[in-house]
């Protein structure tokens, strides 16, 4: 059975960086007028027709320092030290990368082509970009939605956690958006 939006709202596509170059160069009449692109450290974002609207993010797929928690706090610490002295820094995702999403997405509303969110693999970041486009869209109570519709176009879509739990706080969802990807899980 489909899974019917509560409210009307643009086609969503999360897809990695070959294969958002493919479908940006197919010449496949695929509608996309919004493109959000997340690069890390050595990745690259496609190019895009002049009439796209575009938002770039730079941050690595890497876990956002858990302070509560010593252990993983360390871990976290010791990942990043070990990745500067190998010359690969990494950055995790910050509440800025989440208010620009939600700020793309508002004024992104009311688009009639598809947006695209791409990241190096299209698993974990563009997939949390595409489900906090979702949840702006939709609105409170509407998160498990956004969880199910994302994984239905994208089953391996697996949303970067600390960047979810950004846009929670910001739109005020009070850990249902976390929430929903860990029932999500589970199923």
């Amino acid at each position: 059975m489909p899974i019917l939006p509560p409210v009307s709202h643009p086609s969503i596509l999360a897809l990695g960086y070959s294969e958002a170059a493919m479908v940006l160069r197919s010449g496949q009449p695929n509608n996309i007028t919004a493109v959000i692109a997340i690069r890390g450290h050595g990745e690259y974002v496609v190019d895009c027709p002049g009439t796209v609207q575009k938002l770039v993010l730079e941050f690595d797929d890497v876990e956002v320092l858990a302070s509560a928690d010593p252990s993983r706090a360390y871990e976290s610490w010791a990942r990043e030290k070990w990745a500067k002295e190998i010359g690969r820094p990494q950055s995790p995702p910050s509440v800025a990368d989440a208010a620009a999403i939600i700020e793309f997405a508002r004024r992104i509303s009311s688009s009639r082509g598809t947006v695209l969110c791409h990241c190096q693999a299209g698993v974990s970041r563009s997939t949390a970009a595409a489900l906090v486009c979702l949840a702006t869209w939709t609105g409170p109570g509407h998160e498990q939605y956004c969880v199910e519709h994302l994984r239905s176009g994208r089953p391996c879509a697996m949303p970067h956690r600390g960047l979810v739990g950004f846009a929670d706080e910001l739109l005020g969802r009070g850990g249902r958006l976390v929430s929903a990807l860990s029932i999500a899980r589970r199923d």
